[in-house]
């Protein structure tokens, strides 16, 4: 798969992680998602600093191909919260945290998750020659939170792509994603939910306008 292919193909809206380079937010200060271990804390926007249980690095698809290209945000990118401190590359399928006026008025809610690559405008992956090779990483915790990457809140790994995965016995023990009551942290939009939050904000919004930092 090239920097040219498509971020629309459905599969690759399947997949989440966090890719190369992402700094995430643990109780100790900003860390690289590669040096994050079991047992760091991470900081959540519900529960304070809870434990990462298992990092799932994925060089390729589960049950093998090839891995959708991420979506980069550069340094120098801003919303109306100021610039990005660090470059946040993820998954198209990857949730990102809401926060709009939109949403309140169609969900009831001032916050909700969308895949990035929903909610961008890009139709094509951008070249990013700095990457090296790509590598997914998949955060488990006790359960669905809402964790700080690259200075916006982003989803860790939900119960549908943990079950995607070959997690070891212990952790799946430990996590609550695979309680059959198990919730997420916040309403999930639909493909056809982020295309309406997207058609009724103003147009020269950009993505990171959409995001809640």
């Amino acid at each position: 798969m090239n920097d040219s292919t498509s971020l629309r193909q459905g599969r690759d809206l399947q997949l989440s992680g966090l890719g190369p380079g992402c700094m995430v937010l643990t109780l100790d200060g900003e860390m690289p998602i590669e040096w994050l271990a079991p047992g760091d804390k991470l900081i959540t926007r519900d529960h304070g600093a809870q434990p990462v249980l298992h990092i799932a690095r994925l060089r390729q698809l589960p049950g093998g191909g090839t891995l959708p290209p991420p979506l980069t945000f550069l340094r120098g990118e801003c919303g109306p919260q100021g610039e990005l401190t660090e470059k946040l590359r993820v998954a198209p399928g990857h949730r990102g945290l809401i926060r709009r006026p939109e949403v309140a008025l169609n969900f009831g809610s001032d916050e909700a998750l969308a895949r990035f690559g929903d909610i961008s405008r890009r139709n094509r992956s951008r070249p990013d020659p700095t990457m090296g090779g790509l590598t997914y990483h998949l955060v488990i915790m006790e359960q669905h939170e809402i964790i700080s990457a690259g200075s916006l809140w982003v989803e860790s790994t939900c119960t549908a792509m943990a079950e995607r995965l070959e997690l070891p016995p212990a952790v799946k023990r430990a996590t609550a994603l695979f309680d059959p009551e198990a919730r997420a942290a916040r309403h999930c939009l639909t493909r056809e939910e982020a295309l309406l939050i997207r058609q009724e904000c103003p147009p020269e919004l950009s993505l990171l306008d959409l995001l809640a930092a």
